[in-house]
């Protein structure tokens, strides 16, 4: 792919909220909850990185961006940063889950979330929209890289 706006955008938002009916027993442990919290961190991490390196390739495209204040207003608006919302959406759902006091979030939908952040984190050549660009921004950049690496190890682990 070259360093022009990407032609694709994510077939489907690979981040799902599945509200529970009920209450899930067994709710979600302490433990699971604070692991939870890193993962959302990390994630955090991982999406400032995409954006950073994004920001790199847009302004080799298009000239330097004047101030962060309309950085954002490119991350919100222009199409260039489609593909990097996912990243961000796996964050507002585990905050969201995680907080939710009517329904608790539980063990199951836990280890499901797991899975979800730990899938997101997969770059691949030939995947989804998401995937491929995501697998792009990795080549572009060892430190994001190393970092992607070390989160999903740090998943994985747990």
């Amino acid at each position: 792919m070259t360093d022009s706006t990407p032609d694709v955008t994510p077939d489907a938002v690979p981040v799902q909220a599945v509200p529970p009916s009920h209450i899930e027993l067994p709710i979600a442990t302490a433990t699971e909850l604070r692991h939870l919290d890193g993962v959302r961190n990390d994630l955090l991490r991982v999406h400032r990185g995409l954006l950073e390196a994004e920001r790199n390739r847009y302004e080799k495209q298009h000239g330097r961006i004047a101030n962060n204040s309309a950085f954002l207003q490119l991350v919100i608006n222009d199409p260039w940063f489609d593909w990097v919302r996912p990243m961000g959406q796996m964050v507002l759902l585990i905050d969201e889950r995680t907080s939710d006091k009517k329904q608790p979030l539980g063990s199951d939908e836990a280890t499901a979330l797991f899975a979800q952040a730990l899938e997101l984190l997969k770059a691949d050549e030939e995947g989804d929209a998401f995937q491929r660009l995501f697998f792009q921004s990795i080549q572009s950049s060892p430190d994001l890289a190393v970092l992607v690496r070390q989160v999903a190890k740090g998943i994985a682990g747990a």
